[in-house]
């Protein structure tokens, strides 16, 4: 048995960009920063959202919103001058709004957001058994 779950909590380092592909389909990238515990720094972790989920990112966060992100990791490839290169992105089927509105940003109590969007079409099957550990 393999696993591929990530989950996270930080604030975002930069405005979400929300685009559209050429099928009509939402999606939302967006970076997003994570304290370390033992030390004064920070890793940035680039996410991308799809479907209703990247329209709620893009239409009520901004630069330093604070959410918590459940998703998987996935790599990708792409050439730049004929030289390969990686990507290692945390795509998100779950977000959750950390703060209130007057923390300057909206949060479910605030305006009528569901609190666990749509999962990704391509996302596991959630079960309601819990975690084996």
């Amino acid at each position: 048995m393999s696993m591929n779950l990530v989950v996270l909590t930080g604030r975002l380092a930069r405005d979400p960009e929300l685009k559209y592909g050429q099928s009509g389909t939402a999606y939302c990238r967006f970076t997003l920063a994570v304290n370390r515990v033992a030390k004064d720094e920070a890793d940035f972790i680039g996410c991308t959202a799809f479907g209703k989920t990247a329209e709620l990112v893009g239409e009520y966060l901004r630069k330093g919103s604070m959410i918590g992100v459940q998703g998987r990791l996935q790599t990708s490839s792409y050439e730049v001058n004929g030289e390969k290169r990686y990507r290692t992105d945390v795509i998100i089927d779950r977000v959750e709004f950390l703060e209130s509105k007057s923390s300057s940003t909206v949060s479910e109590d605030t305006v009528n957001i569901p609190k666990s969007p749509e999962p990704l079409e391509n996302s596991y099957e959630e079960d309601d058994d819990e975690f084996p550990f």
